[in-house]
């Protein structure tokens, strides 16, 4: 097991991202693929299949509900990806390396992605956040001889040490707020044309976005406690 890149509790349940019923936290990991380009049937269809370039680009807070391009069952089939079910962890593993998001619609994905299931002790918006705050490892650990890229055997040896349910929901509950106004804040700049008011938007939106940032590796540690 490698060493972590948080600190965490010694009360805290422990693991690692590789699939282990025993122990609640992941239950499988997925890749996706990409069926070929050139064949009209396998495109088009009712299926989201979505590409690392989509999450990493775009605001789009953690929650992904559609996609740029859909397949069809054949599609699917024929790439060897499966429909990821709501509430899959999506990390992308290259181009670019750890932009995270969570599933919030059934969908597949090209095989730039490493796909998480949750098991009953780790809620996956928790999971999310835990890979958005150990970021610097996985570009510490991302290899490869052309570009860097995430794999399964290197991730598979770092620990993960999460609190019980009820503090995870208290953690998730607080960043919530502070990814609410964070979002918020461009929302309301359109509704203004008063310059001052929309700098003061804008500031409010950068302030929530850096006490956020700040906060979460402690929360993900443990540093920070939100009372019950």
């Amino acid at each position: 097991m490698a060493e972590p890149y948080l600190e965490c509790p010694l009360a805290w349940r422990r693991g690692t991202l590789e699939p282990n019923e025993t122990l609640g936290l992941i239950l499988r990991v997925d890749t996706g693929g990409t069926p070929p380009t050139g064949v009209a049937e396998y495109w088009d269809g009712g299926i989201g299949w979505l590409t690392p370039k989509e999450i990493a680009r775009t605001r789009h807070g953690l929650y992904v509900t559609r996609t740029e391009r859909t397949i069809t069952p054949a599609g699917l089939k024929v790439s060897g990806s499966r429909v990821l079910d709501p509430g899959t962890v999506m990390l992308t593993k290259r181009a670019p390396v750890g932009a995270v998001a969570v599933a919030a619609a059934p969908m597949a994905t090209n095989q730039g992605f490493l796909s998480f299931t949750c098991g009953p002790l780790l809620r996956p918006t928790y999971l999310a956040y835990w890979l958005v705050a150990n970021r610097p490892y996985l570009d510490g650990v991302a290899n490869g001889s052309t570009y860097p890229e995430l794999y399964k055997g290197d991730l598979f040896e770092f620990e993960i040490a999460v609190p019980e349910l009820a503090e995870q929901d208290r953690a998730l509950d607080f960043l919530a707020s502070l990814e609410f106004g964070a979002l918020l804040g461009p929302c309301l700049e359109q509704l203004t044309s008063h310059a001052g008011r929309m700098a003061a938007i804008h500031e409010e939106t950068r302030r929530l976005t850096h006490l956020r940032d700040t906060l979460l590796p402690l929360l993900m540690s443990g540093r920070v406690e939100l009372g019950g």
